[in-house]
């Protein structure tokens, strides 16, 4: 069985933009901590939510809107 390197109460930000949980990322980057093209995942910060919403960009996992950084 595969062990999960992602905290699932987390948010990330993936290749292309995507926004997502630990919970809802795919099997690739729960178990590596990368995308299917490879490249690492990266974890959202309180920090980084509060810089994206100054922008108009609310961070949310696109699956379960209620997770935030």
């Amino acid at each position: 069985m595969s062990r999960n390197v992602l905290d699932p109460d987390a948010l990330y930000l993936g290749d292309g933009g995507a926004c997502f949980c630990g919970r809802h990322a795919g099997i690739t980057a729960r178990t590596t901590g990368r995308d299917l093209s490879g490249q690492p995942v990266y974890r959202l910060t309180p920090r980084d939510a509060a810089e994206a919403l100054a922008e108009g960009i609310p961070l949310r996992c696109e699956l379960c809107p209620g997770v935030t950084p």
